[in-house]
């Protein structure tokens, strides 16, 4: 029987047939010279023997690549990998093609006075695809499984003619801020600040084009529906969005440090009027601020902020104060919040190398680890402050005004202490202690109290 083996080894024969003149050439070239004149630039035929030799060791290799050579032959070579996800693509670049998801599997540890009962959980559950294709298009699709029903994440197309004005249409992330802007496998802490619950809702539909104009520079211009994530709201104005960033340490060429300043503005009308506002702690335990009802008519919401981060080899300080306005007839409502933080990548990995496009991302050990050897990964430690100020929300507000519910607070702080490992940049330990402190008490299910201590981790796994 002919079999696929077969047929491959004749095909290597073949080849070593081609190698014998090679070889021979290269044994004769080598020896002693015989005739009374010397061979001319020896040294250059020596190069050119080994370039030859080089070119049939890759031939070679590629016969024993059944995969490979079959498509060769069709002039469609693929090749495959692995780089931040597992890929497949064409070798003349028309395409390519990217598996991404992400595991986030937490434990949440509550004092015995708190609200809220311990718990494992997935906290995020993902798998989606991407395709690069004609060098200027891409498009990706993602769903979340994590919350005991499959929703879409992303879901949107990409055109990239110009580097400077790159446009993407469908479900995405708006870039409202910088803690917000970066994906929650980068983030410092477990979880995002109190800041992040006045952004409202992470994935929208709409329209936005961003880019890189100028070195340094980073920008989004977005205009989405303003409700949220799998919905096409027609009865709402657009929201609309500006956020623009600039990092001067890439100006004056210190690439061992970051120097991030940025805003944005967004504005937008809810026409049916805006769902219940609510917050929880940063461990994700108690509910500790929410309004009693919707507004009860048109509202205009404005949202800005601002951004600074500094870092200089393994440290980093960032921090953010975020301000939202609620508008409407017979309304005039508030909320805003900040954070600051500060983080020590202790094994001298250097955030600059993980900063790009206005956002900070994948940190790379030096060392991966590896069990029973001597890579050990890298080790982060932070600390972090944030604190929410909803005090124009009460309980003796009119209901759909803005009316606190009975039992709840409109102002709390949080302190964040973070142990992070990374064990390589697809997998990462994170320990957090979260101290929450009500400026109120907060009563809930016949308990009474002032403050909410946790201690969470997470086991993540992301590609």
């Amino acid at each position: 029987m002919y079999s696929k083996q077969t047929h491959g080894n004749h095909r290597l024969v073949a080849a070593a047939c081609r190698c014998l003149p090679l070889l021979l050439a290269a044994i004769f070239s080598l020896r002693p010279a015989l005739a009374a004149d010397p061979p001319p630039d020896p040294e250059s035929r020596i190069r050119e023997l080994e370039r030859q030799m080089q070119a049939l060791s890759k031939e070679l290799r590629e016969m024993q690549s059944p995969s490979l050579a079959l498509n060769k032959s069709k002039g469609e070579p693929l090749l495959g990998g692995f780089k931040d996800g597992i890929y497949i693509e064409d070798a003349d670049g028309n395409w390519k093609l990217q598996l991404n998801g992400r595991v986030q599997a937490d434990y949440r540890n509550y004092s015995t006075d708190a609200f809220a009962a311990d718990t494992f959980g997935v906290r995020r559950a993902r798998l989606g695809v991407s395709l690069a294709f004609l060098k200027h298009y891409a498009l990706r699709v993602e769903g979340e499984y994590g919350g005991g029903s499959t929703a879409l994440t992303y879901g949107y197309l990409d055109l990239n003619w110009w580097k400077a004005a790159q446009i993407r249409i469908g479900q995405f992330k708006p870039s409202y801020g910088l803690e917000r802007s970066m994906s929650t496998n980068f983030i410092d802490f477990q979880e995002r600040s109190l800041a992040d619950s006045l952004l409202g809702a992470t994935f929208d539909r709409g329209l936005m084009v961003y880019g890189t104009p100028l070195r340094g520079t980073h920008y989004s211009i977005a205009v989405v529906n303003g409700s949220g994530p799998n919905t096409d709201d027609s009865n709402s104005a657009k929201d609309a969005m500006l956020r623009a960033t600039g990092n001067a340490a890439e100006w004056a060429n210190w690439n061992n440090a970051v120097l991030h300043v940025g805003g944005f503005y967004g504005r937008g009308k809810q026409a049916n009027g805006l769902a219940a506002l609510s917050a929880k702690t940063e461990a994700l335990g108690t509910t500790f601020f929410a309004t009693a009802n919707a507004f009860s008519n048109d509202i205009d919401r404005t949202r800005d902020g601002a951004e600074l981060a500094l870092a200089y080899g393994p440290m980093k300080l960032q921090g953010e104060y975020i301000h939202a306005d609620y508008e409407g007839t017979n309304i005039e409502r508030s909320l805003s919040a900040w954070y600051t933080s500060i983080t020590w990548l202790m094994s001298g990995e250097r955030y600059a190398d993980a900063y790009k496009n206005g956002g900070f991302g994948r940190i790379k050990p030096k060392q991966n680890f590896v069990l029973l050897a001597e890579g050990s990964g890298a080790f982060e430690l932070g600390v972090r402050y944030s604190q929410f100020d909803a005090s124009g929300f009460t309980t003796a507000n009119t209901v759909g005004t803005g009316q606190l519910n009975a039992g709840l607070t409109n102002e709390a702080n949080a302190w964040t202490l973070g142990a992070k490992w990374i064990l390589n940049p697809n997998a990462r330990l994170m320990l957090n202690y979260v101290r929450t402190r009500f400026h109120t008490p907060v009563t809930l299910n016949g308990k009474t109290s002032d403050h909410e201590d946790a201690l969470t981790m997470r086991a993540q796994l992301d590609f």
